[in-house]
């Protein structure tokens, strides 16, 4: 039984090794008989299959759901003006003049700040003590 078409003075060992592996395949996969259950078992398959598919679906858009209404409500809590805070109301030029009145230095540390300089190597309860 030579299932290639090649003539058998043309063939190769490696055509008849391929012709073997196809009879043992062959054997090996029978077809089984058909019954009157073939078809109705052959759906019951295909619907399993359908449903699983269609419940991942199902979790799938549920999740997607979820994602847009969540990014729906932050979207809102980011648009809506929250409290009144001064910190917000305040101009730029506004807030760099508060906060040059916060850092100003103050006498006396402008007073240490000299004595410093005078005298760098002497301990400052010395120099405290002097003033």
């Amino acid at each position: 039984m030579n299932e290639s078409r090649i003539p058998p003075e043309h063939a190769s060992p490696e055509d008849e090794r391929l012709d073997e592996l196809f009879r043992a395949y062959h054997m090996a996969c029978e077809p089984r008989e058909v019954s009157v259950n073939f078809m109705p078992e052959l759906w019951q398959k295909i619907e399993k299959v359908q449903t699983a598919t269609f419940s991942f679906r199902r979790i799938a858009r549920s999740f997607v759901t979820a994602a847009a209404a969540l990014s729906m409500v932050l979207a809102i809590i980011g648009f809506v003006p929250g409290r009144n805070s001064p910190a917000y109301n305040v101009t730029y030029v506004e807030a760099l003049a508060h906060n040059e009145a916060l850092s100003a230095p103050s006498l006396t540390d402008s007073a240490e700040y000299v004595l410093d300089l005078i005298h760098p190597d002497t301990p400052q309860e010395d120099i405290a003590g002097e003033i």
